[in-house]
């Protein structure tokens, strides 16, 4: 299984001039907005138990951690099958977004979600044409049968 923590203390990002700096990358942009589309299902740490996506051990004490810190409002965990990751969220006048772990199934890039996502979207517009041609393809067949 692939874990990937990314508590970094030399990669310290300032949440504001009266909070303490928060040492985990910010999500931004283009990335924020791929891996929102990716992991679409999130789930407010607390609400469900850390065995529900299978946590492992090192991103549990990554958690524990943050929680200790009281870095984040809340902690989100974003997932889809096999991919979670667990996101410290920040409220205030711009929510913000910082990357706590990731596991699951795979090291997966942003390039690599891209592709995903891609791929999904062209599939999904594939469906309902297989689905018609399909369709058509039946009725054809029990009309000829008919006659």
């Amino acid at each position: 299984m692939f874990i990937e923590t990314y508590y970094d203390e030399r990669h310290m990002v300032p949440a504001s001039s009266r909070e303490p700096a928060i040492p985990y990358p910010e999500l931004t942009g283009e990335e924020l907005s791929v891996w929102q589309r990716y992991l679409p299902v999130t789930t407010e740490l607390g609400k469900v138990p850390f065995w529900f996506y299978h946590t492992p051990q090192p991103v549990i004490e990554q958690l524990e951690k943050a929680q200790k810190r009281h870095l984040f409002d809340r902690i989100e965990l974003c997932s889809r099958a096999g991919d979670p990751m667990a996101v410290g969220v920040m409220g205030g006048e711009r929510t913000r977004y910082f990357s706590i772990a990731g596991w699951g199934d795979a090291k997966l890039s942003l390039e690599q979600v891209k592709k995903r996502l891609r791929m999904e979207s062209w599939m999904s517009s594939l469906f309902p044409v297989a689905m018609t041609f399909i369709f058509l393809l039946v009725v054809t067949l029990a009309l000829a049968l008919k006659h």
